[in-house]
This record gives C-alpha cells, sequence and structure tokens, in this order.
C-alpha cells in the first residue's frame, strides 16, 4: 500500500504515513450512518434509564426519610450528571455531522503543506569529532580523601 499524499510504502495495518504523517483513508470505512443512530440510541437509552432510576430512588427515598432536602440535592445532582453524559454524546454526534457534511470551523487557518517545518542538514560522518579518551571520575575525588598526617589536625 502507498500514501496518496507522498507515495511512501506503508504498511497495511497502520492508520498514518510514516513520511508525511497524513491519515490513511480505507475503502472498507465505517458508515457515518450507523454511528450516528448507535450514538443516538445510545442518548435515548442512557436518559430513559437514567430518568427511570432516578424516579425509582426518589421513591423509595422519599417515604424512608423524613427530610426532603437531602433527595432533592441528591436528585439535583444526578440530573446534573446525567445532562452532563448526554451533552458529551451529543457533542461526538455533531463532531461526526460536520466532518460529514464538509463543515470545518478552522477555514481561516492555513493549511500545512507537506514540506516538513524544520529541516535537519544530511547525516554525515564527517561531523563527528576526534575519539577522546573519557575523563575519570575518581581523578579529582581521591585527591580529597588522601590520609592527613596525625600531627596537622586542626
Amino acid at each position: 500500500m502507498y500514501c496518496e499524499r507522498c507515495g511512501k510504502q506503508i504498511e497495511e495495518a497502520l492508520n498514518f504515513c510514516n513520511g508525511c504523517g497524513a491519515q490513511i483513508k480505507r475503502s472498507g470505512e465505517t458508515d457515518y450512518r450507523s454511528v450516528l443512530i448507535t450514538l443516538i440510541v445510545a442518548m435515548i437509552v442512557v436518559v430513559t434509564v437514567g430518568l427511570g432510576v432516578l424516579a425509582g430512588l426518589l421513591a423509595i427515598l422519599l417515604d424512608r426519610l423524613p427530610f426532603p432536602e437531602p433527595i432533592l440535592i441528591f436528585a439535583g445532582v444526578y440530573l446534573v450528571i446525567l445532562f452532563g453524559i448526554c451533552f458529551l454524546i451529543m457533542r461526538q454526534v455533531s463532531k461526526m455531522l460536520d466532518s460529514k457534511l464538509g463543515i470545518n470551523k478552522f477555514a481561516d487557518t492555513p493549511v500545512r503543506t507537506s514540506e516538513p517545518l524544520v529541516k535537519f542538514p544530511p547525516r554525515t560522518t564527517a561531523q563527528l569529532e576526534e575519539f577522546r579518551e573519557p575523563a575519570s571520575v575518581i581523578d579529582s575525588t581521591t585527591r580529597t580523601l588522601d590520609e592527613i598526617p596525625i600531627g596537622k589536625r586542626a
């Protein structure tokens, strides 16, 4: 398989080109419709089951607890979390619809060209320095550990 953008040969298992980083387009891409339908059905199930569980818990807790204030706080937090989950699912649906319809929110930003941002000089062996013997670690440390004559102690 070859990259459509740079023409470099790439492995079948890769999702991105090793040369230019472009995403590999496969002929058997997942169907957008089925993914959208799955996300929408998942959101409907989350809302239905979530509200059903909340109604059941409220019915049980209101019968057993004398004060309704903690139950109302619990119900409020539960609803915020439930609608937060629904918001995240709907955000994914909107992203998929935008990509399918070709809506580009960043149309005014420049498109990256195939030319690299940084050009490195070619590798050559002429740039290597001549071999030097590595400095010894013990040379500078053993001098401080020399024995001091007994008569000269401070």
